[in-house]
Protein backbone atom coordinates (compact mmCIF):
# COMPACT_ATOMS: atom_id res chain seq x y z
CA UNK A 1 0.00 0.00 0.00
CA UNK A 2 1.34 3.17 -1.33
CA UNK A 3 2.12 6.01 1.79
CA UNK A 4 -0.39 8.87 2.06
CA UNK A 5 0.71 11.60 1.16
CA UNK A 6 0.71 14.97 2.66
CA UNK A 7 0.72 19.14 1.83
CA UNK A 8 2.01 21.38 4.34
CA UNK A 9 1.10 24.65 4.02
CA UNK A 10 2.59 27.32 6.89
CA UNK A 11 5.01 30.13 7.46
CA UNK A 12 7.00 29.05 10.13
CA UNK A 13 10.28 27.78 8.98
CA UNK A 14 11.37 25.78 11.54
CA UNK A 15 7.40 24.42 11.73
CA UNK A 16 8.14 23.35 8.07
CA UNK A 17 11.68 21.50 9.00
CA UNK A 18 10.27 20.09 11.90
CA UNK A 19 7.25 18.48 10.11
CA UNK A 20 9.00 17.97 7.30
CA UNK A 21 10.93 15.37 9.64
CA UNK A 22 7.90 14.03 11.67
CA UNK A 23 5.99 13.03 8.48
CA UNK A 24 8.50 11.29 6.62
CA UNK A 25 9.72 9.42 9.85
CA UNK A 26 5.95 8.17 10.74
CA UNK A 27 5.62 6.74 7.17
CA UNK A 28 3.79 9.89 5.67
CA UNK A 29 4.74 11.21 2.23
CA UNK A 30 5.54 15.39 2.09
CA UNK A 31 4.08 16.34 -1.43
CA UNK A 32 4.30 19.63 -0.91
CA UNK A 33 5.82 21.88 1.98
CA UNK A 34 5.78 25.48 1.87
CA UNK A 35 4.34 29.04 2.94
CA UNK A 36 0.73 29.86 1.81
CA UNK A 37 2.00 32.92 0.23
CA UNK A 38 4.07 30.40 -2.14
CA UNK A 39 1.10 28.42 -3.13
CA UNK A 40 -0.99 28.80 -6.34
CA UNK A 41 -4.56 27.95 -7.57
CA UNK A 42 -3.72 25.35 -9.52
CA UNK A 43 -1.81 23.64 -6.25
CA UNK A 44 -4.86 24.06 -4.13
CA UNK A 45 -7.26 22.13 -6.40
CA UNK A 46 -5.03 19.74 -8.78
CA UNK A 47 -2.29 18.56 -6.32
CA UNK A 48 -2.00 15.12 -5.68
CA UNK A 49 -2.00 14.94 -2.02
CA UNK A 50 -4.60 12.63 0.48
CA UNK A 51 -4.55 15.81 3.15
CA UNK A 52 -3.72 18.99 3.59
CA UNK A 53 -2.04 19.87 6.92
CA UNK A 54 -2.53 24.16 7.36
CA UNK A 55 -1.03 25.78 10.78
CA UNK A 56 -1.50 29.87 9.57
CA UNK A 57 0.18 33.07 11.50
CA UNK A 58 -2.61 36.15 11.92
CA UNK A 59 -0.63 37.78 9.85
CA UNK A 60 -1.40 35.23 6.70
CA UNK A 61 -3.30 36.61 4.11
CA UNK A 62 -5.17 32.98 3.06
CA UNK A 63 -9.13 33.37 3.67
CA UNK A 64 -10.16 32.99 0.11
CA UNK A 65 -7.54 29.75 -0.39
CA UNK A 66 -8.33 28.46 3.02
CA UNK A 67 -12.00 28.42 1.37
CA UNK A 68 -11.17 27.01 -1.31
CA UNK A 69 -9.69 23.89 0.22
CA UNK A 70 -11.94 23.23 3.36
CA UNK A 71 -14.89 22.85 0.02
CA UNK A 72 -12.81 20.69 -1.70
CA UNK A 73 -12.83 16.65 -1.66
CA UNK A 74 -9.11 16.76 -0.28
CA UNK A 75 -9.51 16.79 3.84
CA UNK A 76 -8.02 19.61 5.89
CA UNK A 77 -6.44 19.58 9.17
CA UNK A 78 -6.22 23.04 10.70
CA UNK A 79 -6.33 23.98 14.27
CA UNK A 80 -3.07 21.34 15.42
CA UNK A 81 -0.94 22.53 18.12
CA UNK A 82 2.94 23.99 16.47
CA UNK A 83 5.19 21.26 16.71
CA UNK A 84 7.18 21.75 20.21
CA UNK A 85 11.04 21.09 19.98
CA UNK A 86 11.75 17.61 20.18
CA UNK A 87 14.02 18.02 22.90
CA UNK A 88 10.57 19.27 25.04
CA UNK A 89 8.47 16.99 26.67
CA UNK A 90 5.17 17.48 25.04
CA UNK A 91 6.70 16.54 21.79
CA UNK A 92 5.69 12.68 22.11
CA UNK A 93 2.33 13.51 22.81
CA UNK A 94 1.89 16.22 19.99
CA UNK A 95 3.29 13.84 17.50
CA UNK A 96 0.67 10.66 18.44
CA UNK A 97 -1.92 13.54 18.12
CA UNK A 98 -0.84 14.18 14.46
CA UNK A 99 -0.69 10.61 13.97
CA UNK A 100 -3.73 9.99 14.97
CA UNK A 101 -5.62 12.49 13.36
CA UNK A 102 -3.55 12.06 9.58
CA UNK A 103 -4.64 8.27 10.33
CA UNK A 104 -7.97 8.92 10.51
CA UNK A 105 -8.25 11.70 7.71
CA UNK A 106 -6.24 9.38 5.48
CA UNK A 107 -8.25 6.33 6.11
CA UNK A 108 -5.11 4.26 6.17
CA UNK A 109 -2.01 3.43 8.38
CA UNK A 110 1.04 5.06 7.92
CA UNK A 111 3.61 1.81 6.69
CA UNK A 112 6.51 3.22 9.35
CA UNK A 113 4.33 4.59 12.15
CA UNK A 114 5.13 3.27 15.45
CA UNK A 115 1.98 3.20 16.74
CA UNK A 116 1.77 2.55 20.39
CA UNK A 117 -1.46 0.46 21.98
CA UNK A 118 -3.03 3.46 23.25
CA UNK A 119 -2.69 5.26 20.08
CA UNK A 120 -4.58 2.30 18.33
CA UNK A 121 -7.63 2.05 21.28
CA UNK A 122 -8.05 5.46 20.27
CA UNK A 123 -8.29 4.95 16.26
CA UNK A 124 -10.23 1.45 16.01
CA UNK A 125 -13.38 0.34 17.54
CA UNK A 126 -14.02 3.37 19.51
CA UNK A 127 -17.74 3.43 18.45
CA UNK A 128 -19.81 4.09 21.37
CA UNK A 129 -23.81 2.70 20.61
CA UNK A 130 -26.90 4.89 20.40
CA UNK A 131 -28.92 3.49 23.66
CA UNK A 132 -32.18 2.23 22.59
CA UNK A 133 -34.01 4.24 24.38
CA UNK A 134 -32.86 6.53 21.69
CA UNK A 135 -33.12 4.33 18.59
CA UNK A 136 -37.11 5.30 17.78
CA UNK A 137 -36.76 8.52 19.67
CA UNK A 138 -39.59 11.21 18.65
CA UNK A 139 -39.77 13.76 21.18
CA UNK A 140 -38.40 17.74 19.55
CA UNK A 141 -37.01 19.08 21.49
CA UNK A 142 -33.16 18.42 23.18
CA UNK A 143 -32.96 16.79 26.37
CA UNK A 144 -30.40 18.41 27.22
CA UNK A 145 -28.57 21.72 26.05
CA UNK A 146 -24.83 21.69 26.54
CA UNK A 147 -21.92 24.54 26.28
CA UNK A 148 -18.84 23.00 25.14
CA UNK A 149 -16.36 26.09 26.25
CA UNK A 150 -12.00 25.74 24.29
CA UNK A 151 -9.76 28.02 23.45
CA UNK A 152 -6.07 27.20 22.61
CA UNK A 153 -5.82 23.30 21.15
CA UNK A 154 -9.57 23.13 21.46
CA UNK A 155 -11.07 22.60 17.97
CA UNK A 156 -8.93 19.01 17.90
CA UNK A 157 -10.34 17.93 21.24
CA UNK A 158 -13.76 19.27 20.06
CA UNK A 159 -13.66 17.34 16.73
CA UNK A 160 -12.63 14.36 18.63
CA UNK A 161 -15.61 14.18 21.26
CA UNK A 162 -17.67 15.28 18.51
CA UNK A 163 -16.84 12.44 16.27
CA UNK A 164 -17.25 9.84 19.09
CA UNK A 165 -20.91 10.23 19.83
CA UNK A 166 -23.49 8.33 18.32
CA UNK A 167 -26.06 9.76 15.81
CA UNK A 168 -29.47 9.83 17.14
CA UNK A 169 -28.83 11.23 20.89
CA UNK A 170 -31.56 13.94 21.84
CA UNK A 171 -28.68 16.76 22.63
CA UNK A 172 -28.10 20.10 21.14
CA UNK A 173 -24.33 21.87 21.53
CA UNK A 174 -23.63 25.74 21.74
CA UNK A 175 -20.21 25.53 20.91
CA UNK A 176 -17.90 28.65 22.05
CA UNK A 177 -14.31 28.88 20.45
CA UNK A 178 -11.47 31.37 21.21
CA UNK A 179 -10.42 31.83 17.17
CA UNK A 180 -9.65 34.63 15.01
CA UNK A 181 -12.84 36.36 13.35
CA UNK A 182 -10.91 35.14 10.52
CA UNK A 183 -11.21 31.68 10.57
CA UNK A 184 -14.84 31.65 12.33
CA UNK A 185 -16.73 30.40 9.37
CA UNK A 186 -14.03 27.88 8.44
CA UNK A 187 -14.57 26.29 11.83
CA UNK A 188 -17.80 24.62 10.56
CA UNK A 189 -15.63 22.50 8.60
CA UNK A 190 -12.92 21.79 10.07
CA UNK A 191 -14.68 20.25 13.04
CA UNK A 192 -18.00 18.77 12.05
CA UNK A 193 -16.05 17.15 8.96
CA UNK A 194 -17.03 13.53 10.23
CA UNK A 195 -19.01 14.08 12.86
CA UNK A 196 -22.76 13.32 12.81
CA UNK A 197 -23.85 16.28 14.32
CA UNK A 198 -24.67 19.46 11.94
CA UNK A 199 -22.07 22.36 13.53
CA UNK A 200 -23.42 26.08 12.19
CA UNK A 201 -22.66 29.26 12.74
CA UNK A 202 -25.31 31.22 15.04
CA UNK A 203 -27.29 33.63 13.09
CA UNK A 204 -30.21 35.56 13.82
CA UNK A 205 -33.25 33.90 14.03
CA UNK A 206 -31.86 30.19 14.13
CA UNK A 207 -33.21 27.58 16.19
CA UNK A 208 -31.17 25.09 18.71
CA UNK A 209 -32.54 21.93 17.39
CA UNK A 210 -31.32 18.55 18.15
CA UNK A 211 -28.20 17.24 16.94
CA UNK A 212 -26.92 21.07 16.35
CA UNK A 213 -24.63 22.24 17.39
CA UNK A 214 -24.28 26.11 16.82
CA UNK A 215 -21.14 28.37 17.10
CA UNK A 216 -21.31 31.30 19.11
CA UNK A 217 -20.56 34.69 17.28
CA UNK A 218 -16.94 35.57 18.38
CA UNK A 219 -18.01 39.44 17.78
CA UNK A 220 -21.26 39.73 19.18
CA UNK A 221 -23.31 38.56 21.71
CA UNK A 222 -26.41 36.67 21.15
CA UNK A 223 -29.93 35.79 23.56
CA UNK A 224 -32.14 32.57 23.55
CA UNK A 225 -35.85 33.15 23.66
CA UNK A 226 -38.62 31.11 23.01
CA UNK A 227 -38.61 27.65 21.10
CA UNK A 228 -35.16 27.91 21.10
CA UNK A 229 -35.02 30.15 19.04
CA UNK A 230 -31.54 33.05 18.85
CA UNK A 231 -30.97 36.10 18.31
CA UNK A 232 -27.41 37.77 17.36
CA UNK A 233 -26.81 41.06 19.13
CA UNK A 234 -25.36 44.28 18.03
CA UNK A 235 -22.71 44.23 21.23
CA UNK A 236 -19.61 42.76 21.71
CA UNK A 237 -18.51 40.40 24.38
CA UNK A 238 -17.48 41.53 28.00
CA UNK A 239 -13.50 40.58 28.29
CA UNK A 240 -10.62 40.38 25.76
CA UNK A 241 -11.42 37.25 23.89
CA UNK A 242 -13.99 36.60 22.05
CA UNK A 243 -16.91 35.28 22.31
CA UNK A 244 -16.76 35.59 26.48
CA UNK A 245 -17.00 31.21 27.47
CA UNK A 246 -18.24 32.85 30.61
CA UNK A 247 -20.83 34.92 28.95
CA UNK A 248 -22.26 32.05 26.73
CA UNK A 249 -22.62 29.35 29.83
CA UNK A 250 -24.59 32.72 31.65
CA UNK A 251 -27.22 32.89 28.87
CA UNK A 252 -27.39 29.03 28.21
CA UNK A 253 -27.62 28.09 31.94
CA UNK A 254 -30.10 30.52 32.65
CA UNK A 255 -32.41 29.82 29.39
CA UNK A 256 -31.64 25.88 29.72
CA UNK A 257 -32.31 25.76 32.98
CA UNK A 258 -31.89 21.85 34.52
CA UNK A 259 -31.25 20.55 30.95
CA UNK A 260 -27.95 22.81 31.07
CA UNK A 261 -24.29 20.75 31.18
CA UNK A 262 -21.05 22.42 30.05
CA UNK A 263 -17.51 20.81 29.22
CA UNK A 264 -14.52 22.58 29.12
CA UNK A 265 -11.81 21.84 26.51
CA UNK A 266 -8.55 22.74 25.92
CA UNK A 267 -7.44 26.42 26.57
CA UNK A 268 -5.34 29.31 27.84
CA UNK A 269 -6.69 30.97 30.41
CA UNK A 270 -9.23 30.83 33.08
CA UNK A 271 -12.46 31.66 30.49
CA UNK A 272 -15.62 29.71 31.75
CA UNK A 273 -14.37 29.10 36.01
CA UNK A 274 -16.08 32.39 37.05
CA UNK A 275 -19.74 31.44 35.24
CA UNK A 276 -19.63 27.79 36.53
CA UNK A 277 -19.08 29.13 40.15
CA UNK A 278 -23.07 30.23 39.97
CA UNK A 279 -24.52 27.29 38.15
CA UNK A 280 -26.57 25.29 40.56
CA UNK A 281 -25.83 22.33 41.88
CA UNK A 282 -26.66 19.16 40.34
CA UNK A 283 -25.47 20.40 37.15
CA UNK A 284 -22.90 18.32 34.91
CA UNK A 285 -19.85 20.14 34.94
CA UNK A 286 -16.96 18.75 33.24
CA UNK A 287 -13.86 19.42 31.98
CA UNK A 288 -10.99 17.32 29.61
CA UNK A 289 -8.65 15.91 31.78
CA UNK A 290 -5.29 18.70 31.64
CA UNK A 291 -2.77 15.50 30.58
CA UNK A 292 -4.58 15.32 27.45
CA UNK A 293 -4.58 18.75 26.86
CA UNK A 294 -2.38 20.82 24.10
CA UNK A 295 -2.89 23.71 26.86
CA UNK A 296 -4.32 23.00 30.08
CA UNK A 297 -4.30 26.11 31.85
CA UNK A 298 -8.08 26.34 31.13
CA UNK A 299 -9.54 23.57 32.46
CA UNK A 300 -6.85 22.97 35.47
CA UNK A 301 -8.76 27.10 36.57
CA UNK A 302 -12.44 25.31 36.41
CA UNK A 303 -11.15 22.52 38.64
CA UNK A 304 -9.90 24.79 41.02
CA UNK A 305 -13.31 26.10 41.35
CA UNK A 306 -14.55 22.73 43.01
CA UNK A 307 -17.55 22.70 40.93
CA UNK A 308 -16.38 20.10 38.13
CA UNK A 309 -17.93 16.72 38.25
CA UNK A 310 -16.47 14.87 35.78
CA UNK A 311 -12.62 14.81 34.35
CA UNK A 312 -11.76 12.83 30.86
CA UNK A 313 -10.21 12.78 27.72
CA UNK A 314 -12.73 14.07 25.05
CA UNK A 315 -13.89 10.21 24.46
CA UNK A 316 -14.52 9.63 27.91
CA UNK A 317 -16.27 12.65 27.98
CA UNK A 318 -18.48 11.39 25.07
CA UNK A 319 -19.35 8.61 26.28
CA UNK A 320 -20.17 10.05 29.80
CA UNK A 321 -22.44 12.47 27.83
CA UNK A 322 -24.08 9.15 26.58
CA UNK A 323 -24.60 7.61 30.07
CA UNK A 324 -25.65 10.91 31.19
CA UNK A 325 -28.36 11.79 28.66
CA UNK A 326 -29.56 7.69 29.12
CA UNK A 327 -29.52 8.40 33.18
CA UNK A 328 -31.78 11.43 32.60
CA UNK A 329 -34.05 10.24 30.12
CA UNK A 330 -34.69 7.04 32.92
CA UNK A 331 -35.37 9.55 35.93
CA UNK A 332 -37.89 11.66 33.55
CA UNK A 333 -39.74 8.30 32.63
CA UNK A 334 -39.75 6.26 35.62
Amino acid sequence: MPSPRVAVLTSDLLQQHVLNDTLRRLGFQVVLNTSPQRVDNTQLTDLNTDVWLVNLNDDDDFDDELDTLLHGEIPVLIGMDEAPQKTCTTFLRWEKKLLTKLRDLTHSPAPAAPVTDAIADKVIGRDIPLPREFREYSGTEPLQIWVLGASLGGPEAVKEFLDALPEGLPVAFVYAQHIDPRFEQALCQAVGRHSAYTLKNIEHGASLNIGDVLISPVAHTFDIAGMDCLSVNTEGWEGPYGPSIDGVIDKVARYAGSRFGCILFSGMGSDGAESIISVPEGQPLWVQSPDTCGNSSMPESAIGTGRITYVGDPYQLALQLVQNVKLKWKKEHE
